[in-house]
């Protein structure tokens, strides 16, 4: 990557999963993080709520950030579907707010989004590709977008990206994290064989976030996924055999048997051109995203205790 020159960013939901990496990611290339979140008031954060545009127009504009970077959203389709009209506060009208003030302080400006903005049925997508949501999440992000997009078209960059596999600060967010204390709660755990995806690395996708905040010259719209498909089902097993679970621990479903579920997209890929090629990095395997996982400190004794195969999995302290 060439010489940049390092700036000041402020990161909001920088205590999620993403949102975490990028703060390290950021800080590793030497940039000072303003690290915001509504979720955490732990030192080193400041405390944020993308619903009071208020204070964050007088926040930023006290600040003057070189650059904004929006990791925050209300991003389970349950919390979205059990409150939209406060998850539409967050994920659309939050995110376009920071897009405003980015454009009024020349600051860039990069948003997250995701592969639920498309319906399932013609997989690979490319970023031109029309969207078409089948659930409220996918809704507000898609609205989010496009009012992002149409607030300036300088000096901005929407990333959308797939299921994440990764580390999250409170060891909960992830897949793996949650699949896990499924099993330490004696929670069956049932994925679909029919549930296609193209997993990506949160380390991996926070690199790219960096990347383009350092190359203005990319703007618009782009994909970032992992470098193969997997269905839900097989890339649960393979968790549960990284960390020393038998894979019959997962029952396999489908989504056509399960009521609700048909507002679930079945097949999600990413055609990542044009963004692959003119970044330095590049998409991981589901095994090179393996390796990147842990066990959550909590889980150390009873993962000794009850993984088939503890000595499988060597724990990273």
């Amino acid at each position: 990557m060439s010489k940049v020159n390092f700036v000041k960013v402020a990161l909001y939901g920088a205590s999620g999963l993403l949102g975490d990496a990028v703060s390290r990611a950021l800080t590793k290339r030497h940039h000072k993080v303003l690290r915001y979140s509504g979720q955490t008031m732990k030192e080193g954060f400041r405390p944020s709520c993308l619903s009071n545009h208020e204070g964050l127009t007088r926040e930023l504009l006290d600040l003057w950030p070189d650059a904004i970077i929006n990791c925050a959203a209300i991003s389970s389709p349950d919390h979205v579907n059990k409150d939209p009209i406060f998850s539409r506060k967050i994920n659309i009208e939050g995110a376009v707010k920071l897009a405003e003030i980015a454009s009024h302080l020349s600051a860039r400006f990069i948003h997250i989004s995701t592969d639920m903005v498309f319906d399932g049925t013609a997989s690979p997508y490319r970023s031109t590709d029309m969207p078409n949501p089948l659930n409220e999440y996918g809704r507000q992000k898609l609205e989010a977008e496009k009012k992002v997009l149409a607030v300036t078209d300088e000096d901005l960059a929407i990333l959308r990206i797939t299921l994440m596999n990764g580390n999250s600060p409170h060891g909960k967010r992830s897949p793996h994290e949650k699949m896990l204390r499924c099993l330490q709660n004696e929670i069956p755990i049932t994925l679909f064989d029919d549930e296609m995806r193209q997993p990506c690395s949160a380390e991996n996708v926070a690199s790219a976030v960096v990347e383009l905040l350092e190359r203005p010259n990319l703007n618009g719209l782009f994909h970032w996924a992992g470098s193969e498909e997997i269905s839900r089902y097989e890339l649960g097993r393979q968790i549960l055999e990284y960390f020393g679970f038998s894979r019959s621990r997962i029952k396999k479903g489908f989504i056509k048997d399960y009521p609700g579920s048909e507002r679930r997209p079945s097949h999600l890929g990413f055609e990542l051109a044009p963004l692959l090629g003119k970044l330095t990095i590049t998409p991981l395997s589901v095994k090179d995203q393996l390796e990147e996982l842990r066990l959550p400190e909590d889980l150390f004794i009873w993962h000794r205790k009850n993984a088939d195969k503890p000595n499988h999995y060597i724990h990273k302290f």
